[in-house]
């Protein structure tokens, strides 16, 4: 599997609201929806945004919560305007103290603003089959593009929008200069395995326009990957980022027989496709 040579993704779907060239304050607060990855969150919503309830992504519609640790650094951010607003209200004349108690407010706004981070609200119940780790598996991620303190950061992320606890054990492995392969010791549910794939070309928070970004799963099947025959069971299989990609929600799979496949995120069941739609970077198993 040849990686690291022709794509350059860009997300043309990014800037859904913005309706002028020009920076704004409100702007340069939006917060991108994890689902869909446009920018749909305003500081009315992050002010709001919590962990123990749901809100609306206004572009997708799907639902999302507030990041609990980021929703935790929150309290000691809190402690932490309440100390600095009573210096000022101890230096204010008592004429002044009401821009004090503003100037408190503003400080405890700001501070739920910017530690909000929007994740995605999984479904206890999601019909998923269940999965049995095998200690023993050979998936692995091929990365090429991202800066290690860069993809250290997004696995990071990933780990801690999932819903497994303990959080999944992955492994990051340098190559060369800006090429890694990351590996799982404790295995992961092929629907996680795929969503990584995703989340490793379209981040949140990362900026990947104008750069090289290819990303390349390898996995051999079995009956854990929804959707797929039964033919193809101990089947090797790579998992990409199809090319011309205009959906930012799909991963695809092309087996070592030549067989193809594709997974939304928002069904997490294989279905067979006629093109591969490999990128250019990839090479086939076949080949």
């Amino acid at each position: 599997m040849h990686v690291c040579l022709h794509r350059n993704p860009t997300d043309e779907s990014v800037g859904y609201y913005h309706s002028s060239a020009l920076p704004t304050l409100e702007s340069s607060l939006m917060k991108k929806c994890p689902h869909c990855h446009e920018e749909s969150f305003g500081w009315r919503e992050l002010m709001g945004l919590d962990y123990f309830s749901s809100a609306e992504c206004k572009a997708c519609g799907q639902p999302v919560r507030n990041n609990g640790v980021r929703l935790f650094l929150t309290f000691p951010a809190i402690i932490a305007a309440l100390f600095l607003g009573g210096i000022l209200l101890s230096v204010l004349p008592g004429s002044m103290e009401a821009l004090g108690f503003l100037a408190i407010l503003l400080l405890i706004g700001i501070s739920l603003i910017l530690l909000a981070k929007p994740s995605r609200l999984e479904d206890p119940n999601p019909g998923l089959p269940s999965f049995t780790p095998d200690l023993n598996n050979n998936k692995m991620i091929m990365v090429c593009g991202w800066q290690e303190d860069e993809l250290i950061g997004i696995v990071d992320d990933f780990r801690e929008q999932s819903t497994i606890d303990p959080p999944m054990e992955i492994e990051i492995q340098k190559q060369f200069d800006r090429e890694f392969v990351l590996t799982f010791p404790g295995d992961i549910a092929p629907w996680d395995f795929a969503a990584l794939v995703n989340y490793l070309n379209y981040p949140i928070d990362f900026d990947s326009a104008g750069r090289t970004l290819v990303v390349a799963g390898r996995t051999t099947l079995n009956a854990d990957f929804s959707g797929i025959p039964e033919s193809l069971m101990g089947t090797e299989a790579i998992l990409y980022v199809p090319e011309d990609d205009d959906d930012y929600t799909v991963v695809y799979m092309h087996t070592e027989t030549g067989d193809n496949f594709a997974m939304s995120m928002n069904e997490m069941v294989w279905q067979g496709v006629d093109e591969p739609r490999l990128p250019a970077a990839i090479t086939p198993l076949n080949q």
